[in-house]
């Protein structure tokens, strides 16, 4: 029987943080392609908060403890959003040109070790900003800064040749997506949003080749 293992890495948005119902987009996804006739386990590796800077230095080692050998192993990414926060008093959290770096380390050696998706980064969650994720801790969200990062990863993806999924156009023309930022913990979309965001990559041919193979 085929052994399906997936490793979901990334932030907060792979973790699913302020779905109420716990499943956030990849409970979803997966839920949709579960079968009796193939074992599929799939492994959030989501941490909330998480730059490029902090992914880059775990995301292997963490992997590598989840892809068996003999096994069918794959590898899905999702990160940056973090990355264009704006610390008051401290800016950027992570510059574009760095981000970018690590993007290209992340998913180059991600692609080598094994079949590798990239989904991209969300919109920014502008209409709740500034957030304070903990005390003495404000930050803000610039729409600008998370489409031109956006832009970046799609260009390098394809230098890459990893297949990229541009969630981000889609969901900020999606009037009920953009809803569910506010109705969320106000810092992330709640579990219509994730849906939505399920739908996308559930659509996507690169992701429902990898049930057909």
């Amino acid at each position: 029987m085929r052994d399906l293992r997936i490793c979901f890495v990334g932030d907060s948005y792979i973790n699913g943080t302020g779905d109420e119902q716990c499943l956030g987009w990849i409970g979803r996804l997966c839920a949709r392609r579960f079968t009796r006739q193939f074992r599929l386990t799939f492994y959030d590796l989501g941490i909330r908060g998480a730059t490029t800077d902090e992914i880059r230095g775990r995301w292997k080692a963490e992997c590598d403890a989840r892809l068996q050998p003999g096994a069918d192993n794959r590898i899905v990414l999702q990160f940056g959003i973090n990355d264009v926060a704006e610390i008051v008093g401290s800016g950027r959290r992570v510059e574009e040109n760095a981000s970018v770096d690590n993007a290209t380390a992340i998913a180059r050696q991600a692609s080598d070790l094994c079949p590798t998706l990239w989904v991209g980064i969300p919109p920014a969650n502008v209409a709740c900003s500034p957030m304070h994720p903990s005390e003495g801790l404000e930050i803000t969200f610039s729409q600008d800064t998370a489409m031109a990062l956006n832009q970046r990863f799609i260009a390098l993806a394809a230098t890459l040749g990893v297949p990229y999924l541009d969630i981000q156009t889609p969901l900020l023309a999606n009037q009920d997506y953009m809803a569910s930022l506010t109705r969320g913990d106000r810092m992330h979309c709640d579990g219509s949003g994730y849906a939505i965001m399920a739908d996308l990559v559930d659509g996507w041919e690169a992701w429902a080749g990898w049930f057909e193979a």
